[in-house]
C-alpha cells in the first residue's frame, strides 16, 4: 500500500472516529412541535411520581437550571420505570414550552435513567 493510500485511510478513519462523540445532541422527542432544546443535564437524582393528568414525572432532589416548572415530563419513559415513588439517577434533555401552553412539568427526553444505588 502506498504512503499516500495509507495517509488516505488513516484520515478517512480518523474522521469517522472524531464524529462519533457520545456529548453529540440527537433530540428524538418533541421534534414535530418544532420545540427549542433549553439545556442537557446529568445525572441528577430525582423520584419518579404519577402526577399531571395520571403522566409519570420525574421530581429532580434539588432544582435544576432551565427547569422553570420543577419537575420532568419524559416523553420516552420506559415501563420498568413507571412505578410511583421509586428513586432514579438520570440525565436528558430539556425543552421549552411555549406562553401559551400550561404546563404541569418541563418537557423532557431521557437519555440515560437507573435506579438510584
Amino acid at each position: 500500500m502506498t504512503v499516500f493510500r495509507k495517509l488516505s485511510l488513516l484520515f478517512v478513519i480518523s474522521a469517522i472516529f472524531s464524529g462519533c462523540s457520545s456529548d453529540h445532541i440527537k433530540p428524538g422527542c418533541f421534534q414535530e412541535d418544532n420545540r427549542k432544546l433549553l439545556s442537557t443535564i446529568r445525572n441528577i437524582e430525582g423520584t419518579i411520581s404519577l402526577q399531571c393528568l395520571e403522566s409519570f414525572v420525574i421530581i429532580p432532589n434539588e432544582k435544576v437550571d432551565n427547569n422553570p416548572v420543577g419537575s420532568f415530563f419524559p416523553c420516552n419513559i420506559n415501563d420498568d420505570f413507571r412505578v410511583e415513588g421509586i428513586q432514579v439517577v438520570f440525565s436528558g434533555y430539556i425543552y421549552e414550552s411555549l406562553d401559551t401552553e400550561d404546563i404541569c412539568a418541563d418537557f423532557f427526553e431521557i437519555i440515560e435513567i437507573r435506579l438510584m444505588e
